[in-house]
């Protein structure tokens, strides 16, 4: 009952329940954007898409790896966002490294100067951070840094990351203490230190040091997410069934030092880090085909797939895709259209409509993920944090008296 009298207050929510009770059509602008800045990249980490050097042949073109999106273009789509309204926070990332982009800091500002409250969340290799760029973006309140470490020793991670040295890793290491430290100074809680640890049969085993690093340079949650393979290339990397076993002994150990209230994991000093989603990864890992690598299927074919409504992502040549997997299934082109009219498209709505309505197993979602087996894809859902919560949000509407009320909001919008 609370969130439901707390969503009568948000009306940008109200707006997306209208729309998705509608079954097609958004009222609203997307809450998240994911914006692809750069396919330039100086990492080959094992497990990328992009440039694993396992990857051979299916590995990204060299054209491809050139591109980056202008900034004059980029303004346009916040200009498009401020309009239609809606946006919460802006993710960073890429088919590259996103402080490879000459523009980022400016990027940064012109995202903030539009709106103060939008979140800005950068997902890097953090390898080109020095104490410079660090202390711009603290000047700048960049809300979180999602770094892909992988590993908690040096050791670990060069196996991960197999074109970098030792000396990375403590480069690292040095200037997220720096972080730490500005952060206290200035009694901020920004940027927070999100630490994304895939992991693979190269560095499960490293998984409690992990969280003693987490620790040491003063990381604020880790979020551990099993890798998502290409097929007859990174499928080497999964987890056979005697690792995976043995990861999830460990895990259970974790779990017992780990308070599912508070999300946190309490260490013998009583230092703490949040571990986002730790049962649903522990769920994961009890759940893995290690044959093909899906791990979501159960929950999948439960839930709905709302992110129609909530999410966009804007890949290097343009391409506005639905989702986080959906790299290979294009709503439009912002080289050819304006992002506002590629979210109201005919084209978004039938996503919209079949994402509510057809089975992941359908063919039209066959274009999600990166086609490793019939069962990844959707199988393998990254947006499981929203299409959830928004499930349950979507239940207790139906059975209350907000359905009426969204259903006057349609009128108002004259659906």
């Amino acid at each position: 009952m609370e969130e439901l009298n707390n969503l009568i207050k948000d009306k940008n929510k109200l707006l997306v329940i209208a729309g998705i009770l509608h079954s097609a059509k958004a009222l609203i602008g997307p809450e998240v954007l994911h914006i692809d800045l750069t396919n330039r990249c100086n990492f080959n980490c094992i497990a990328c898409w992009c440039r694993s050097p396992l990857l051979e042949d299916k590995a990204m073109p060299e054209w491809e790896r050139k591109l980056s999106l202008p900034l004059d273009l980029l303004k346009g789509v916040f200009d498009d966002l401020a309009e239609i309204g809606g946006l919460r926070q802006v993710k960073l990332v890429g088919g590259g490294e996103p402080f490879m982009h000459p523009d980022i800091l400016k990027i940064v500002e012109y995202i903030k100067s539009k709106d103060r409250n939008i979140e800005i969340d950068i997902n890097t290799n953090f390898s080109l951070v020095d104490e410079k760029i660090a202390e711009r973006l603290l000047e700048l309140e960049v809300d979180s840094l999602t770094i892909s470490i992988w590993a908690g020793t040096p050791e670990a991670y060069l196996a991960v990351h197999p074109n970098q040295s030792e000396r990375t890793f403590y480069k690292i290491r040095d200037i997220l203490k720096f972080i730490f430290e500005q952060k206290k100074a200035k009694n901020s809680c920004r940027p927070r230190i999100i630490f994304h640890d895939v992991i693979l049969n190269q560095n499960y085993k490293d998984i409690g040091q992990m969280l003693k690093f987490a620790l040491e340079v003063g990381t604020d949650d880790i979020q551990f997410v099993p890798m998502d393979p290409v097929k007859d290339k990174t499928e080497v990397l999964l987890l056979n069934d005697m690792e995976r076993k043995e990861l999830l002994d460990t895990l259970y150990i974790i779990r017992q030092n780990y308070d599912p209230k508070s999300f946190r994991y309490i260490s013998e000093d009583n230092g703490s880090v949040m571990l986002s989603d730790f049962d649903g990864f522990i769920r994961r890992m009890e759940k893995l085909d290690i044959t093909t690598g899906a791990y979501d299927e159960e929950i999948v074919e439960e839930v709905p797939c709302y992110v129609g409504w909530l999410f966009a992502r804007i890949m290097t040549t343009g391409n506005v895709v639905p989702c986080c997997k959906g790299h290979r299934m294009h709503m439009g082109n912002i080289y050819k259209n304006r992002f506002k009219d590629i979210w109201f498209s005919e084209t978004y709505n039938e996503f919209r409509y079949n994402g509510l309505n057809l089975p992941k197993s359908d063919p039209y979602f066959s274009k999600i993920g990166n086609d490793a087996v019939k069962k990844t894809g959707c199988y393998n859902c990254d947006n499981l944090w929203q299409n959830i919560p928004t499930h349950r949000r979507i239940t207790q509407i139906k059975n209350s008296h907000l359905v009426s009320f969204c259903t006057s909001l349609l009128k108002c919008h004259s659906i």
